[in-house]
């Protein structure tokens, strides 16, 4: 196994060896690692897009992912949910601009697995159907129900249910944030189009995470947040903490939310939410178990990525792993 802290990945790519019977499955965080251009220089107008050298860094990257087709899998994993990878794919498309997609996705930092199995469509005809409706999303899912309880549609249902009890206007929504980048994505679109105000109607909205975890944004300066809040959480403890293993966060300025407070609820596993670390390390069990051969690589640059980057975290695997932690490039 090799886990590589990097801003570039492309460069880290070019030094890795190949197994010679196997294949490599590699793990990529999308901002800041896949994606070494940011999201104000491909989703705004406030810096230049980079048009030159954008071309020539994806070019590349095209080149050595066709060269390696039959013996590379790549898997984006994303702090992202859906609507937000796809809207970053659509300013791309929009600045007549191209990547390489994967056809797997991993949205929410461990979250959901999507797939597409013609991703390359939607920069020929606009459209690539990424669905949650696949073999390894629906094992997932099952998996993590044994592991910890959660079944995500009956929890909704159940935080639903709540939030009708404490008479919120429950809105469910592409994305929680206020950004002129999401468009007719953003909860600011949906307020103005139900005539809600963020500072004081009475809404709670549910962001399109998939099942496994969600986002919920209140409105921004009721006097009573943390009160509110407080027995909101309460009620949601009373109903899952007998059957679930879980964990919930809220916070009152978040910036996800239009720094509007917000709660996050995510199935909790060896005491941890679930996070990055959870895909891969399954991957990895699977290599050791049926002897592949394969080389498994979690890539990443950031803070919701050392979780799959810490070889300490895979100490559990008895030593079967050889972990190598790369030297991030700048």
């Amino acid at each position: 196994m090799e886990l590589i802290k990097t801003d570039n990945l492309l460069s880290s790519l070019y030094r890795i060896q190949f197994p010679e019977k196997g294949k490599v499955i590699l793990f990529a965080d999308f901002d800041g690692t896949f994606m070494p251009f940011s999201h104000e220089s491909v989703c705004t107008d406030r810096s230049k897009f980079p048009q030159e050298e954008f071309g020539r860094y994806f070019g590349l990257f095209s080149d050595f992912l066709k060269k390696n087709e039959n013996r590379l899998e790549l898997i984006v994993t994303t702090g992202r949910n859906l609507p937000k990878f796809m809207a970053f794919l659509e300013h791309i498309k929009r600045k007549e601009a191209h990547i390489p997609l994967p056809k797997k996705i991993i949205v929410n930092n461990g979250g959901d697995i999507y797939q597409s199995n013609n991703p390359e469509n939607f920069f020929v005809c606009g459209f690539a159907e990424y669905s949650n409706y696949n073999q390894d999303a629906q094992k997932k899912r099952a998996e993590i129900k044994k592991l910890t309880g959660w079944d995500g549609s009956v929890i909704k249902n159940t935080i639903i249910s709540i939030l009708n009890s404490f008479n919120f206007r429950v809105l469910e929504v592409p994305i929680n944030e206020f950004s002129s980048t999401y468009e007719e994505l953003s909860l600011s679109y949906y307020l103005d189009k139900y005539g809600l105000d963020h500072e004081t109607s009475h809404f709670a909205s549910i962001q399109d995470d998939g099942l496994l975890g969600f986002h919920i944004a209140f409105c921004k300066n009721k006097n009573n947040n943390e009160d509110y809040l407080a027995d909101l959480c309460q009620e949601i403890n009373n109903a899952l903490e007998s059957r679930v293993s879980y964990s919930l966060q809220t916070t009152l300025y978040d910036w996800q939310a239009g720094y509007g407070p917000s709660i996050r609820l995510l199935p909790c596993i060896d005491e941890k939410p679930l996070s990055k670390l959870y895909d891969v390390k399954e991957c990895l069990k699977n290599v050791i178990e049926n002897k592949t051969d394969d080389l498994v690589i979690a890539a990443g640059d950031d803070e919701n990525d050392m979780e799959m980057l810490l070889p300490e975290n895979y100490a559990d695997l008895k030593g079967e792993t050889k972990s190598f932690l790369g030297i991030q490039v700048i």
